[in-house]
């Protein structure tokens, strides 16, 4: 009999990001700013939309633009609250954006880029940003590898981004492990897991909490080179469900790819 092989067909990000946006101005606006810029407040991407059909795509490649905001007339006719209440709306229940109480203003909501999108909306949008690679590493008695894995890398175009600047190798190790690492490598990219969390949830809420901090400045990649089985599922898990990509060096020290978009 011949065998069938059935493969789960995964819908294109770009496809469905498009669909999301149908053409419509502002929220293409909004997911830009937001991208680009950082958080934002209503009367913000307000100011956002009115520029944009005012200086185009000039928005996104001149910050200058934004640095102006604070001179914008609130009561500018052409870009309503209902305008933008209903795009924030629909990218927000589309799950593109998160929206919740400002810290400091109760009154007012914060809108950024679910993290989960961040990487889709990059892609979509063709936007480049530097490089971040997150290595767990567990096991002490494998310290020479780990400083011949850092060498490697460091040694090819990996953290390269299509020719703009260097990124950063970002190695998670156990509290008090790091004073035993040498070979040149950055201490400030060595960060550190309090023992009380070495467990599979305190491991994936650490790594979550740095791949969501990393991820508004860095496209991340997954290296599984090294570390623990908690290290690399975790790592795996959070890969797949923020799109990055996933790689590891085989026992020739070539870079191979698990998941490279």
């Amino acid at each position: 009999m011949e065998r069938i092989s059935l493969e789960r067909v995964k819908p294109d990000p770009d496809i469905e990001i498009d669909k999301i946006i149908a053409g419509v101005g502002p929220r293409r606006v909004i997911l830009r700013s937001l991208l680009l810029f950082g958080p934002k407040t209503g009367p913000e991407l307000r100011w956002g939309i009115f520029k944009y059909n005012e200086v185009g795509e000039a928005l996104f490649r001149d910050q200058i633009h934004w640095a102006l905001k604070d001179s914008f007339d609130r009561r500018i006719d052409g870009v309503s609250d209902a305008l933008l209440y209903f795009n924030l709306k629909h990218l927000e229940i589309a799950g593109l954006i998160i929206r919740e109480r400002s810290e400091t203003e109760y009154k007012s909501k914060i809108a950024r880029i679910n993290p989960c999108k961040i990487q889709q909306l990059r892609h979509y949008f063709r936007d480049i940003v530097p490089l971040a690679c997150i290595t767990g590493f567990d096991v002490e008695e494998d310290q020479w590898r780990l400083t011949r894995l850092s060498q490697k890398l460091r040694l090819t175009r990996l953290f390269y981004n299509q020719h703009i600047e260097e990124g950063k190798n970002f190695i998670i190790v156990p509290e008090g492990l790091k004073r035993t690492i040498s070979g040149g490598i950055p201490r400030d990219q060595i960060l550190e897991i309090p023992r009380n969390q070495m467990t599979y949830a305190g491991i994936y809420n650490f790594l979550c909490d740095k791949i969501e901090d990393l991820l508004s400045s860095y496209e991340i990649i997954v290296n599984l080179s090294t570390g623990s089985k908690f290290f690399t599922i975790a790592l795996t898990q959070l890969a797949f469900e923020y799109d990055l990509k996933i790689f590891y060096l085989d026992p020739n020290e070539n870079i191979a790819w698990i998941k490279d978009q």
